[in-house]
């Protein structure tokens, strides 16, 4: 069976909140123009999912948000218009859905202060989705990670990998996000070769991800594969058209699944 799977970060900015109705038909073009059979997004609000979805007849959007649906994520005016979620966005069959929490409290008062001063103090999610596939079981992740406390975002690493450690005995996985490391940090090196372990490969994507400003950064945007899987083609998009509504730029692969 043949995927293209996708990443994204759609920003969560001003412009896609007040203006979401015209970004969302941009995104919804990007997306059927891409022709995703799985594409994992970070940083889309409440009303601009809602938006986007008007669009996409064809797929369904799986996930909760970071604050929840509930009395905190729908009724307070500064939670709700910043509430975003690291929805899956996909076509395909899907058996079952969750949303967890990942570790976002720091535990050291100067690692709280430096975040509280750069604006990082947020709840971190990840969605997953169980696609019933005729060949075989399908778990497929999507994260995003804290962008500032190291020994955060260790921890928040060390539950994603608990959580594949606990699905990958009984189907394919593919894990995908927002990472905001680079291959060359360490403690996502580790990552990687823990999870090359389970047999879970990085689909070698190097190209910058993020934004111009970050001259010296590298690919922050990953995606996951079985090593079993064949790439027949990965990859960043060009983002021009999307230039207003994201900072990022897309990763892609195209693989073969047997």
């Amino acid at each position: 069976m043949k995927l293209k799977i996708g990443t994204l970060n759609c920003q969560n900015n001003d412009e896609n909140r007040n203006n979401c109705h015209n970004h969302a038909q941009i995104l919804a073009h990007h997306i059927l123009e891409q022709k995703y059979d799985i594409l994992g997004t970070q940083e889309l609000t409440m009303k601009f999912t809602r938006a986007v979805d008007h669009y996409l007849k064809e797929y369904d959007f799986y996930g909760d948000y970071q604050y929840g649906r509930g009395i905190i994520g729908r009724y307070f005016p500064i939670i709700k218009s910043f509430n975003q979620g690291n929805h899956i966005i996909t076509p395909l069959p899907v058996a079952e859905t969750r949303t967890r929490v990942l570790p976002w409290l720091r535990y050291h008062w100067k690692d709280f202060w430096r975040a509280f001063k750069k604006k990082s103090i947020a709840r971190r999610i990840m969605t997953r989705i169980e696609l019933d596939m005729p060949r075989e079981r399908i778990y497929v992740f999507n994260t995003h990670l804290d962008y500032y406390t190291p020994a955060l975002q260790k921890r928040q690493l060390a539950y994603v990998l608990k959580k594949i450690k606990k699905y990958y005995r009984y189907g394919s996985i593919v894990l995908m996000g927002d990472f905001n490391l680079e291959t060359k940090d360490d403690i996502f090196a580790d990552f990687i070769q823990e999870l090359e372990l389970l047999g879970i490969v990085r689909v070698p994507v190097f190209d910058k991800t993020n934004h111009a400003k970050y001259r010296e950064k590298t690919s922050i945007d990953h995606i996951f594969i079985p090593k079993k899987w064949k790439i027949l083609e990965c990859g960043t998009l060009n983002m021009e058209d999307l230039s207003y509504l994201t900072d990022h730029k897309a990763v892609y692969v195209e693989v073969l699944t047997d």
